[in-house]
């Protein structure tokens, strides 16, 4: 079965950068700029898993997944941060479960995707 991933990162540079990677992927994919319209569209399709970026102008990353967490808890859910893991905030987002795993923009994502791929 074809995994589906959501992407939500309000710099369009990197979802069209993303996509460019992913036509080559075996995997559907969906790209938004809004974490609002993004939530939107979890509450009409199946999605398998949600990659945000941390900082988002609309809503941040952390608070975006949240909301994913609660609304939809069997989504995986990835965050992307140029910070890495070491911010606090970040930290007590894996503690407590919100987000599942981090990665560095962009080449630990694409090295998960490719596992996912697999």
């Amino acid at each position: 079965m074809t995994q589906k991933i959501l992407f939500a990162d309000d710099e369009e540079n990197t979802l069209k950068a993303l996509a460019r990677y992913m036509t080559v992927a075996n995997v559907d994919t969906e790209y938004f700029t809004s974490a609002t319209e993004a939530l939107d569209y979890l509450g009409q399709q199946q999605i398998d898993i949600v990659v945000s970026d941390l900082k988002m102008s609309e809503m941040d990353g952390i608070a975006f997944l949240k909301e994913v967490q609660k609304s939809y808890p069997g989504i995986d859910r990835v965050l992307l941060s140029s910070f890495g893991s070491e911010n606090m905030e970040i930290k007590q987002a894996l503690q407590d479960r919100t987000i599942e795993q981090c990665f560095s923009k962009p080449w630990e994502l694409l090295a998960y995707l490719r596992r996912i791929e697999r």
